[in-house]
C-alpha cells in the first residue's frame, strides 16, 4: 500500500510540471463521464416527468407563459430549428440535449473553479464525484430548467473568480453575463446572482463604474433571451413574464398540497431527504468532515466562503414550504457550493496533512457516489422503470378500467381528483406515499390528512407494490402500488355535492 502512494505521489510530481496538459486531459475525463451518463438512458419514458410534454408544447407551438425563465426554451427552439424537427418528438430531443451539454459544461466550469483552490489531483477527483453524482447525472435527462441553473452558477463563480484574479473589461463583462443567465435559467437564479454581485463588491472592491458595468451586462442579457422568445412567438410581452413571474413567487410562497414550514418544525426536509441522496450519505460525511477541519484547525477563508454559500442556499430553501419528497432539484444549488468547499478542504486541510489519506478519501467518495449515480441513470431504462412493470402486471392479469394519479408515461386514464376513483376499478398509485407521509405532518389542509386516511383504507386491498433499489429518486423508478377499487369501495371518499 505504501508503495502505491509512493507512486502517487511521484505522478502528482509529474502532473505538476505539466499544467496545460493535465488541465485539458482532466477536463476530457470530467467531459467525458458527463457525457456517458448524460446520454444513458436518455430515452427512459416520456410523459413520466410531469413538466415535460408542456415544455414539448412551448418549442412547438404554443404560446410561453413565462410560469418558467425563457432560457430553456429559447435553447431547444434553436436546437430543433437547427435540426429541422420532422416528427412530434424533435422538441423533446432537443430539450433534453440542452440539459445533457448544460451539466457537462457546469462539469468542467466546476473543475476550472476548483483547481485554481485546490491540487489538480484533488480537483480532478472531486470534479468527477461533482459530474458523477445523482444530482448532476440523473438531472442531465430531464427537459426542465435545473441543469441550465446549475451551468449558470458555474459560470457565475468562473467568471467570479477570474474577477478576483484580474478586474478588467473582459472579466466585468463575463460576470455580467453569468449573472444574467442564472435568473433566465430559472427565477430563484436571481439570488445567486445577487449573491456573487455582493461578493464581488466587497471583495473586489468594484468601483461605481465597474459595478455598473457588471450590472448593465446582465440587465443586457436578461433583455436579449427576453427578445429572442417574443420574437419567437406572437401575442406575448412583458406582461406574460410578470404574470409568470408572480404565480411563481406565490408558488414558492405557498408551497404544494403539504406544506413543511420551516418554523413548524420541517427544517431538515431538503438535508435529510434530497441532499444525502443527491450526493450520499458516504460523500456528505467526508465532505463534511473536511470542511470542518479546514474551519476549525486551519480557518481556510476560501472553504469558509463556499460552506457559507451552500448553508445560506440550504437554509433559504428551508424556509419555503415548496418541498416535495423525492424531488430533488430543489437542492442542486446546494450541491454544487458544497462540493466545492468539499474538494478545497481535502486538498488544503487534509492533503497538507496527509497526501496520501486525502486522495484515499476522494476515492472513496469518488466510488460511492460514481456507483449510486450509475444505479440511477440505470434505472431510468425504461425497460426496468417500475410504472413499465406495473402496466405489463395489469395487462398480463386483465385488468382494465385503471386509473393513475399521476402521469406514467403510458396511455393509462390519469386523474388529480381521487373523488372520481368510484368509476374505475383499479388505481395505479404514484403519491400514495406522499399522502401516507402527509398524515403524519402537521397543519396541514383537511384534504391531506383526507386522503391519508383514504390510502391507510385501501392498504388492505392492495394488488401488488413495484420498487426498485436506487429508485424513487425525482421521476426515476418510484414506487408504484396497484389497488383494487371494486373490493375497496367503500375507502373512496364521496363525491361532494355541486351547487
Amino acid at each position: 500500500m505504501a508503495q502505491v502512494f509512493s507512486l502517487g505521489l511521484r505522478f502528482q510530481e509529474r502532473i505538476a510540471a505539466r499544467p496545460l496538459a493535465v488541465t485539458v486531459a482532466s477536463l476530457a475525463a470530467i467531459v467525458g463521464i458527463s457525457l456517458a451518463l448524460g446520454f444513458y438512458n436518455l430515452d427512459f419514458l416520456y410523459g413520466a416527468h410531469v413538466d415535460e410534454p408542456t415544455k414539448v408544447a412551448l418549442v412547438a407551438d404554443k404560446p410561453h407563459n413565462y410560469f418558467h425563465p425563457p432560457l430553456l426554451i429559447v435553447l431547444a427552439r434553436a436546437l430543433a430549428w437547427l435540426g429541422s424537427a420532422s416528427s412530434d418528438l424533435e422538441p423533446l430531443w432537443a430539450g433534453r440535449l440542452v440539459s445533457v451539454m448544460a451539466m457537462t459544461a457546469a462539469g468542467a466550469l466546476f473543475y476550472l473553479v476548483l483547481m485554481r483552490y485546490a491540487d489538480r489531483l484533488q480537483a480532478l477527483i472531486w470534479s468527477c464525484v461533482f459530474a458523477s453524482s445523482p444530482a448532476i447525472a440523473v438531472h442531465a435527462h430531464y427537459f426542465k430548467e435545473d441543469a441550465l441553473l446549475v451551468f449558470a452558477i458555474c459560470l457565475g463563480l468562473h467568471a467570479l473568480v477570474r474577477l478576483v484574479e484580474r478586474i478588467d473589461l473582459h472579466n466585468l463583462v463575463y460576470l455580467g453575463i453569468a449573472l444574467g443567465l442564472a435568473p433566465s435559467a430559472k427565477y430563484v437564479g436571481f439570488l445567486n446572482s445577487v449573491g456573487l454581485f455582493a461578493f464581488a463588491l466587497w471583495y473586489c472592491r468594484l468601483g461605481a463604474r465597474d459595478a455598473a458595468l457588471v450590472v448593465v451586462a446582465g440587465a443586457a442579457t436578461v433583455l436579449a433571451i427576453l427578445l429572442v422568445s417574443f420574437a419567437g412567438e406572437s401575442g406575448t410581452g412583458l406582461g406574460d413574464v410578470l404574470t409568470g413571474l408572480a404565480r411563481e413567487l406565490k408558488h414558492a410562497e405557498s408551497g404544494h398540497d403539504l406544506g413543511e414550514w420551516f418554523w413548524a418544525g420541517y427544517g431538515l426536509t431538503h438535508l435529510r431527504h434530497h441532499l444525502l441522496p443527491s450526493i450520499t450519505a458516504m460523500t456528505f460525511l467526508i465532505g463534511l468532515a473536511a470542511i470542518c477541519l479546514a474551519l476549525v484547525k486551519d480557518r481556510d477563508r476560501r472553504v469558509a466562503a463556499f460552506a457559507a454559500a451552500a448553508f445560506i442556499w440550504l437554509f433559504v430553501l428551508e424556509l419555503s414550504p415548496l418541498k416535495i419528497v423525492g424531488q430533488m432539484r430543489y437542492v442542486l444549488p446546494v450541491v454544487v457550493y458544497f462540493m466545492l468547499a468539499a474538494g478545497i478542504a481535502s486538498s488544503r486541510s487534509i492533503a497538507m496533512r496527509s497526501r496520501a489519506g486525502a486522495t484515499a478519501l476522494a476515492l472513496v467518495a469518488l466510488t460511492v457516489t460514481a456507483h449510486a449515480g450509475i444505479s440511477y441513470v440505470r434505472n431510468m431504462n425504461p425497460g426496468k422503470d417500475t410504472r413499465t412493470k406495473a402496466v405489463e402486471f395489469l395487462t398480463a392479469n386483465g385488468m382494465t378500467n385503471v386509473v393513475s394519479d399521476y402521469p406514467t408515461g403510458y396511455p393509462v386514464a390519469q386523474t388529480w381528483d381521487y373523488e372520481a376513483l368510484a368509476s374505475y376499478d383499479y388505481l395505479l398509485s404514484l403519491r400514495f406515499e406522499r399522502y401516507l407521509r402527509g398524515g403524519e405532518l402537521r397543519a396541514q389542509d383537511s384534504q391531506v390528512y383526507a386522503l391519508a386516511s383514504m390510502f391507510h383504507c385501501l392498504d388492505g386491498y392492495a394488488v401488488a407494490t413495484f420498487s426498485r433499489l436506487y429508485g424513487d429518486y425525482g421521476f426515476v423508478a418510484p414506487t408504484v402500488r396497484i389497488y383494487d377499487l371494486k373490493r375497496g369501495a367503500s375507502c373512496i371518499p364521496p363525491a361532494k355535492s355541486r351547487p
